[in-house]
């Protein structure tokens, strides 16, 4: 395989693992997922590259530690595989990587973190590690945030995102966190419990949006645009408070009550129904990814910000068309537990 370069040489790459670390690969990451197939080096020389792959629901966690080297991935190839839109979180732990695709270099130190989608597919790109580093990557269905955050979605490209901003340090604590808990440390017992999978989730979600709201390049020009995007942060942070209200968020924007519930208005969408809309979008996600045996219909309203299971319900029908039992037989498949 060749692999091409930003200059548009291209030089013979070969496996970056052994046959069985491919195997190992493939059958944890499952066959959604990113083929180890496509991680590619530029000499036949051992690389001295250490991993582990962790599981939390529809997440994949891969924790790394290499020494100097260069590695190619082809996206393409994995768009002809068929695999999964994803979204990457590449957080650098210590040392330092420089990422390049075919017009674009990012160089990543310590804390600093990279977020990038594979919908718009280059011909690949390259992880340059000059001495030594220590990599978390987060891979995460782009289905999950698809209807979660749909403006930031739609403008979805490679974000870096650096610290010291109170979003990178909170968005890299998370990162860490999902490792520690993915990552079996000892293989005859995980250290997680399957109920700590979903609030996990929520939490990464919960800062990406923080984090990637904070480096959004193209902000609204009216005042009332940016007040409206803050307001709507800050119920998504925050989703599943029960006791978010007009008045908390107000107070937490500092402007009125009545300010704020003129804000929606311009949106054709009150306070209320936005926040119940987000809850129950929140709660078709819980449902698609979790089995019966592991959050019930009650703990899925609870974790959504309702309050009462039967109001709960009742919402969810009226919006989806189907109560929340139902929809879930329909949409949790085996293949999401891979």
């Amino acid at each position: 395989m060749a692999a091409k370069l930003t200059n548009g040489d291209s030089l013979k790459t070969y496996p970056v693992l052994t046959k069985e670390e491919r195997r190992d690969w493939d059958k944890k990451m499952g066959r959604n997922y990113l083929s180890v197939g496509n991680f590619r080096k530029t000499t036949k020389e051992r690389i001295s590259f250490e991993f582990n792959i962790g599981q939390l629901g529809e997440l994949r966690v891969i924790e790394s530690k290499a020494k100097a080297c260069e590695v190619y991935r082809d996206f393409k190839a994995s768009k002809k595989e068929g695999k999964i839109d994803i979204l990457e979180e590449i957080l650098v732990v210590s040392g330092s990587i420089e990422v390049s695709f075919e017009n674009t270099v990012y160089k990543l130190k310590k804390g600093q973190i990279l977020v990038l989608d594979s919908i718009n597919p280059t011909s690949g790109f390259s992880l340059k590690i000059s001495d030594e580093a220590h990599i978390i990557s987060v891979y995460m269905p782009l289905s999950l945030i698809k209807n979660w955050i749909p403006r930031i979605w739609r403008n979805l490209e490679s974000r870096l995102i650096s610290p010291p901003s109170k979003s990178a340090e909170m968005l890299g604590g998370y990162l860490k966190l999902l490792a520690e808990f993915a990552i079996e440390t000892d293989k005859s017992s995980p250290i997680y419990q399957p109920k700590a999978i979903i609030p996990l989730i929520l939490a990464n979600l919960s800062m990406l949006v923080f984090a990637l709201g904070d480096t959004e390049e193209k902000k609204p020009l009216k005042m009332k645009d940016i007040q409206l995007d803050q307001a709507k942060q800050y119920m998504l942070v925050h989703i599943s408070n029960p006791d978010v209200s007009p008045k908390i968020i107000a107070k937490e924007l500092g402007i009125s009550v009545r300010y704020l519930h003129w804000l929606f208005k311009q949106s054709d969408e009150t306070v209320i129904k936005y926040l119940t809309r987000k809850r129950l979008d929140l709660a078709q996600l819980l449902l698609r990814s979790s089995s019966k045996s592991l959050y019930n219909v009650t703990e899925v309203a609870f974790m959504c910000g309702f309050n009462d299971s039967t109001h709960f319900s009742r919402r969810f029908k009226q919006q989806v068309g189907a109560p929340p039992s139902v929809f879930r037989s329909l949409n949790f498949t085996e293949s999401i537990k891979e």
